[in-house]
């Protein structure tokens, strides 16, 4: 009884904070406040981009630069003031969540449940919810070409293939009516399908374009919705906008200007993420959207004439990524109606859309469901005879014994 009563004693050691306490003053001196006299070369830069020379250097093949710097369509500092939405529209939206089993089980399978939620504004406001889950363990769905298994960061990917492909199998249904968005909560761009075997990349990106192809096909713009971005485009575009290495109009080479300079010119923009320029350089207003970049992710070459672009929203509560395909930026009804009905779904949802709370809503697997499969899985199981046998950690972890 006296071990246990020490054992106790042992069982939650006091945080140290000592040594963290420092470096989290230094930490929090480096975050940007905003200010109106901070970062005066940047607000400097953003007003007097030089929008054609800034379009030659990042399309110069000869370029050699370390940025992933966004590419202006038309122009580079604008703001433009939400429109008015339509009487009447649709807002559609996908969510997922997948359960990988527990790695003890003899089982192997993985679940992915999908969301769909259709809400229609106007004379006759309605709203359809559903979600929809597969389980999924033929080894055709457990390895890619009999090779590739579907580790956690491709079932990621595949995830939102198949929100994707529901929301285009959603704006199929004859209930939804027009005009209607498909958004999406987070990005397009599937960002780490760059580093991956050519068989993944087509076993994801497949079913993702023709979702796209589906969407363009049927007139129903796609968008994403980015929170609190952390993306830093433009910023980096604004970089290779100050360098006057040798000479502006000539293409930049990072390198030989890093070797012959202490301080490069593009050392003025500060690192802040593109939220920070177009809250407090920019100056969005509520409502307002910047321009629209395109961006340069490797992946994209991928997507035909799906590439990616985005603007940034200032809601009213934060400024948002809102990401659309080439087709959406370069069809002015098109981009109208995503920039009004994100808008309004914004303030509709107190800061975040309300189609999107509503899609995650319907698509988490709770602690309970997830229970419930592995209860059923193990009782199938069980009437074969295979019976689950846990690792000595995974059973320490479910009960103490001292």
């Amino acid at each position: 009884m006296a071990f246990r009563a020490q054992r106790d004693r042992w069982d939650r050691v006091p945080f140290d904070f000592t040594k963290i306490v420092e470096q989290i003053d230094e930490l929090t001196r480096d975050v940007p406040r905003g200010g109106p006299d901070e970062f005066v070369p940047l607000r400097e830069a953003f007003a007097t981009v030089d929008v054609g020379d800034l379009v030659a250097r990042l399309t110069d093949k000869r370029s050699r630069h370390s940025f992933m710097p966004a590419l202006p369509r038309y122009s580079f500092n604008g703001a433009y003031p939400a429109p008015t939405p339509p009487d009447d529209f649709s807002v559609l939206a996908t969510d997922g969540s997948f359960m990988l089993p527990d790695r003890h089980s003899p089982a192997r399978f993985y679940l992915i449940n999908v969301s769909r939620v259709h809400l229609h504004y106007g004379a006759k406001p309605d709203a359809a919810l559903s979600a929809r889950a597969e389980l999924r363990y033929r080894e055709e769905e457990l390895r890619i070409n009999d090779r590739i298994p579907v580790n956690p960061a491709i079932l990621g990917m595949r995830r939102a293939v198949d929100e994707l492909a529901a929301l285009a199998e959603l704006a199929r249904d004859p209930a939804v009516e027009r005009p209607a968005v498909a958004l999406q909560d987070g990005t397009l761009i599937l960002w780490t399908l760059s580093s991956q075997d050519a068989t993944v990349r087509d076993w994801v990106l497949d079913d993702f374009l023709l979702a796209l192809d589906d969407l363009r096909d049927r007139g129903i713009p796609v968008a994403s919705y980015i929170s609190y971005p952390g993306g830093d485009d433009v910023s980096d575009a604004l970089r290779i906008a100050a360098c006057d290495h040798p000479i502006r109009g000539i293409p930049i080479n990072c390198d030989a200007c890093r070797a012959e300079r202490a301080s490069p010119p593009c050392g003025i923009i500060p690192t802040v993420p593109d939220r920070h320029l177009f809250a407090h350089i920019a100056g969005l207003k509520p409502g307002e959207r910047s321009d629209v970049y395109r961006s340069a992710s490797k992946i994209l070459q991928h997507y035909r004439e799906h590439a990616i672009a985005f603007f940034y929203l200032q809601t009213g509560t934060e400024i948002a990524r809102v990401e659309i395909p080439a087709w959406v930026a370069d069809t002015p009804a098109h981009l109208d109606l995503v920039h009004a009905t994100v808008y309004d779904q914004c303030l509709r949802g107190r800061g975040y859309p309300s189609v999107l709370q509503e899609a995650h809503e319907q698509a988490v697997i709770g602690a309970d469901e997830r229970r419930v499969v592995e209860q059923l899985i193990e009782e199938a199981l069980a009437r074969l005879g295979i019976v689950m046998f846990r690792s000595a950690k995974d059973a320490s972890k479910r009960g103490r014994f001292v």
